[in-house]
């Protein structure tokens, strides 16, 4: 296979992975209802944003298609100093359990504005000069790397790979720290699927990192014989987007990683299990109840604790624990609750001159008139017959 070959099948593996990362990032951001949206699926949508732009930008300047488009020449740089940090506070978000920033990660963004104010002179730069930079660089794409476009050499770039080096350790040590303090947790196949893909997803960070060192090193060594520096830039590309198209089928394979990213209690090792009852979950119980309300998810037959737990974004054991300790009900009686109140409300609301009282239940999600009768009475004390009948007095 020649290299102009391989370079369709890189641009459309970059175009393909970039394509599913703007749609993941759309139905995190837009689709999904904004009151079940954690702080980790934004972390994750906006990674997704920077992944895709790095990557069509590098495809625009391949391609020549960036003089159409001046204003995003050398934009992805300093945002390429911006994944490392955003892929490690993602990971971190989802096995603390976090919700917003800490002050202290505004420092890890101190590469990313160093990067941007040394770009400054190039993006404040008149549109005829900036044209003629770029046309030089469509003409010799070696040129994107060696020539000085900020006020310090290309090479700055360089240091990007240490970067992302330091935080996937960083990742790493979360990941294996979690899994040795929560061995019960982990027991749990919707937890170990969300534990798998973290390590997928640092692991694809990696070999990108790796790809991109083993480019460099040939570049400073000078080990490029029989290979232009172009031919370089581009076959360092390939292994970064088969990840990035991996990475994207892997969520496309596995949806309830998106569907519902857990909040994964956190135990540290000094904590004891029982101390699960110390903790005040009342947002999370106003979550629940919220969902409930907005979306009634008990119309359903047949609702699963599992599908409400991928829905509100709450382990399933966690899940458990709150409808029994805060609203002292198991799963099956407090879903049957909202049921009963909306026959209810049907009832006072002269349904039944219409609709027969097994139909009105049917609608409200039972399967059978015995399971309705039965949680009607455990509700109210009584039969829907009687219950209408004080109704009436």
């Amino acid at each position: 296979m020649d290299k102009w070959n391989l370079s369709d099948l890189a641009c459309d593996f970059i175009f393909i992975g970039s394509f599913f990362c703007c749609i993941i990032s759309a139905y995190l951001l837009l689709i999904k209802s904004r009151e079940f949206i954690s702080f980790s699926d934004k972390l994750l949508a906006i990674l997704f944003i920077f992944y895709a732009y790095c990557t069509i930008s590098y495809l625009l300047v391949s391609s020549g298609w960036i003089i159409y488009i001046l204003y995003i020449y050398k934009t992805a740089q300093p945002i390429n100093f911006l994944i490392p940090p955003f892929a490690y506070l993602y990971v971190r978000s989802i096995l603390n359990n976090e919700k917003t920033f800490r002050k202290i990660d505004l420092l890890h963004f101190v590469p990313f504005v160093l990067i941007l104010i040394n770009y400054l002179p190039f993006y404040l730069m008149n549109y005829a000069d900036k044209s003629k930079l770029v046309n030089l660089v469509i003409n010799n794409v070696e040129l994107n790397i060696i020539q000085q476009d900020g006020i310090v050499s290309e090479k700055i770039q360089f240091s990007r790979p240490i970067q992302c080096l330091v935080y996937i350790i960083l990742q790493w040590k979360l990941i294996l720290t979690f899994e040795k303090n929560n061995q019960d947790l982990i027991k749990e196949s919707h937890t170990r699927l969300i534990l798998n893909w973290l390590k997928v997803f640092t692991t694809s960070i990696a070999l990108t990192v790796i790809s991109f060192i083993v480019f460099i090193f040939i570049f400073i060594y000078g080990l490029n014989n029989f290979l232009q520096l172009d031919d370089l830039v581009f076959y360092s590309t390939i292994p970064v987007a088969l990840c990035l198209f991996y990475l994207s089928s892997y969520l496309v394979v596995n949806p309830n990683v998106l569907v519902g990213l857990p909040y994964i209690h956190y135990l540290k090792k000094s904590e004891n299990v029982s101390n699960i009852k110390l903790i005040n979950y009342e947002e999370e119980a106003n979550i629940i109840l919220d969902y409930f309300a907005k979306t009634k998810p008990y119309l359903k037959q047949n609702l699963t604790i599992n599908e409400i737990s991928l829905e509100v974004n709450i382990p399933l054991k966690l899940l458990s624990f709150i409808i029994n300790q805060h609203f002292k009900l198991n799963f099956n009686d407090f879903v049957n609750k909202f049921r009963i109140d909306l026959i209810v409300e049907r009832m006072q609301n002269g349904d039944l001159d219409r609709f027969t009282l097994s139909s009105i239940s049917e609608e409200a999600g039972f399967s059978n008139k015995t399971t309705f009768l039965s949680a009607f009475k455990k509700v109210h004390n009584c039969t829907p017959t009687q219950f209408i009948q004080s109704q009436l007095q």
